[in-house]
């Protein structure tokens, strides 16, 4: 029956590969890359190790459960690697974006450095998260001012959702909005750099 669940997922996924425009190669390229990064941290069969027994106290003193995981309990460590590695094979590559905005690839590198748009290190190469850029492949309006206030250390996944997610700071209409849709409508930068530089 394991196998049977096993072939059906790797089914799924080749499935939901196709369906995203990612190559098997690529996609598990950017899983191990993202496996062996600092990115995820590896699995530890005792949580609460990772702890001295003063922080021990605090944290489950404030309700955190540090006990092992459990049988059938999901593996956050590879569901975390997961949606890191779609999140990586989905970016544009320096090619890409240079195309794009018609400028040299040495541009585009460097605009990763100074941090006017948001990178991610592959190796030796960037790649460019797609949700950065609007539907003429330019970078959205205002992002050069969001990025260099977003923590250097904070995990993708975590940018992404920040971006993603309506904030209670942003509304339009009454309606909370993320800061995606925020900088989309043509919304001031410097709220949304602000509620970044607090994450």
């Amino acid at each position: 029956m394991g196998r049977a669940r096993g072939t059906n997922h790797w089914a799924e996924l080749e499935r939901t590969l196709d369906e995203a425009g990612i190559s098997r190669e690529e996609f598990a390229h950017v899983a191990v890359e993202a496996l062996a990064t600092s990115w995820v941290s590896p699995a530890r069969d005792d949580p609460s190790a990772a702890f001295t027994p003063g922080e021990r106290a605090v944290l489950t003193g404030g309700g955190f459960d540090l006990s092992p995981k459990r049988d059938g309990e999901p593996d956050m460590v590879a569901r975390t690697a997961a949606r890191l590695a779609v999140i990586q094979a989905k970016s544009a590559t320096v090619d890409e974006v240079a195309n794009r905005l018609g400028v040299s690839r040495a541009r585009v590198r460097q605009r990763a450095v100074e941090r006017s748009l948001y990178a991610l290190r592959d190796g030796d190469e960037w790649r460019f998260p797609r949700w950065q850029f609007a539907e003429d492949g330019r970078p959205i309006a205002g992002l050069s001012a969001v990025v260099p206030a977003i923590p250097r250390k904070l995990h993708p996944l975590a940018v992404w959702r920040f971006m993603s997610e309506p904030s209670p700071d942003l509304e339009i209409g009454d309606e909370p909005v993320s800061p995606l849709v925020w900088l989309r409508t043509g919304g001031d930068p410097a709220p949304v750099a602000a509620i970044a530089s607090d994450l």
